[in-house]
């Protein structure tokens, strides 16, 4: 129980540091705050211009989807679920996996190595302080939603935060594996965006994974972010719970479990 506790008191610790070494960082910040707040406030004002509508209509005559997309739900549900999931790209990914190399490439990780920090500690403050941003960030466009456009949420805001702890917690995991891969920073930088693009285009959180072509639609349903993006619009627009998202989501579980295992296996501090 005491060392229990005292790891839980590492955690804890851990978590303030990364979370102020964030804020130390303007191009992190820029990017996890500034950029949606700034891409929600122009699909706002596109939205109240009936514009939004009409880049849906075409983009869904360019793939034969019947000039209609999504059914009852407005484009601006889409965008609204499609930042959420920048927003857990951007936090637990994007720019993770640069940081994590850099801090290795510097001798910063070796010398953490040689304390009494934990893999898993250092590995789960990490992801909590990811955790920690995207809520806000989450919190900060749902606001904009609410107020300026016609974004509403039927379902439990305690079932879409669970949904968007795991989906956070998933793409973490794939964040240490990837890092763990990359030698250098640039590579990272390049490792990064050749998975994370194609998986936030495809992954049906800006579009309806149904509206895309069939070759494309298997390519997404590759991605972990395909199996978030479904059930967190499901229960944001539709009001289900978990169970009904259950397929889906244990798929999510699976690749959050399997990748936090071979990242915890593969994790090296130098």
């Amino acid at each position: 129980m005491q060392r229990l506790y005292a790891q839980t008191i590492s955690l804890f610790r851990q978590v303030v540091v990364e979370v102020r070494l964030f804020w130390r960082s303007r191009q992190a910040v820029y990017l996890n705050f500034f950029v949606p707040m700034l891409g929600m406030a122009l699909f706002v004002y596109l939205d109240r211009e009936g514009l939004l509508e009409r880049v849906f209509g075409l983009l869904a005559r360019s793939l034969g989807a019947g000039g209609e997309v999504g059914g009852e739900i407005s484009p601006m549900v889409f965008m609204t679920i499609g930042l959420i999931t920048y927003c857990i790209i951007t936090s637990a990914f994007e720019g993770l996996v640069p940081r994590l190399v850099r801090q290795r490439e510097a001798g910063i990780l070796k010398r953490l190595g040689g304390t009494p920090l934990r893999k898993w500690v250092f590995l789960a403050s990490k992801t909590l302080s990811a955790s920690v941003l995207v809520f806000v960030e989450a919190a900060l466009i749902f606001a904009v939603g609410l107020v300026s456009s016609g974004v509403a949420v039927v379902g439990s805001w305690w079932t879409l935060g669970a949904i968007l702890l795991l989906g956070t917690f998933t793409m973490a995991a794939l964040g240490f594996i990837l890092s763990n891969l990359t030698t250098s920073a640039d590579g990272a930088v390049v490792a990064v965006h050749a998975v994370y693009i194609p998986m936030l285009l495809l992954c049906g959180a800006f579009y309806p994974l149904e509206a895309l072509p069939g070759a494309l639609q298997v390519v997404a349903r590759v991605f972990p972010l395909t199996y978030f993006a479904g059930p967190f619009r499901s229960v944001m627009v539709q009001g289900t719970g978990l169970v009904a998202n259950g397929g889906d989501l244990l798929i999510l579980l699976v690749w959050m479990i399997g990748g936090w295992i071979v990242a915890i296996k593969t994790f090296r501090w130098e």
